[in-house]
């Protein structure tokens, strides 16, 4: 038998750079949200090595995930279209919520 036939499909999307984690981190403590690192998540047929996942506090639904693909990062709010950014930061000053409103 091919190994080929064993590998599922490629990736869509990566695991982020240390860097970025740790911005991210600081950002939602900031923000008083909850980050949760999901790693291998699969979702409708297409997987992702880490995707993160923002929480209001207190375990209520998610308010965004983030994942990153080799050309951007992308965040899907829980209602609404998927938003591309060229890097974490350039995200992170988009989506920085008003304090309360979360």
């Amino acid at each position: 038998m091919s190994a080929q036939k064993y590998l599922s499909r490629p990736l869509k999307g990566f695991s982020f750079e240390l860097p970025d984690l740790i911005m991210l981190l600081a950002w939602s403590e900031f923000h008083d949200i909850e980050m949760v690192i999901e790693l291998d998540h699969c979702v409708e047929g297409e997987e992702y090595e880490e995707v993160i996942a923002f929480h209001a506090k207190f375990g209520a639904l998610r308010r965004w995930i983030m994942w990153c693909t080799k050309r951007e990062v992308v965040v899907q709010p829980l209602i609404g279209k998927p938003r591309r950014f060229r890097t974490v930061s350039e995200a992170m000053e988009v989506l920085a919520p008003v304090r309360g409103q979360i």
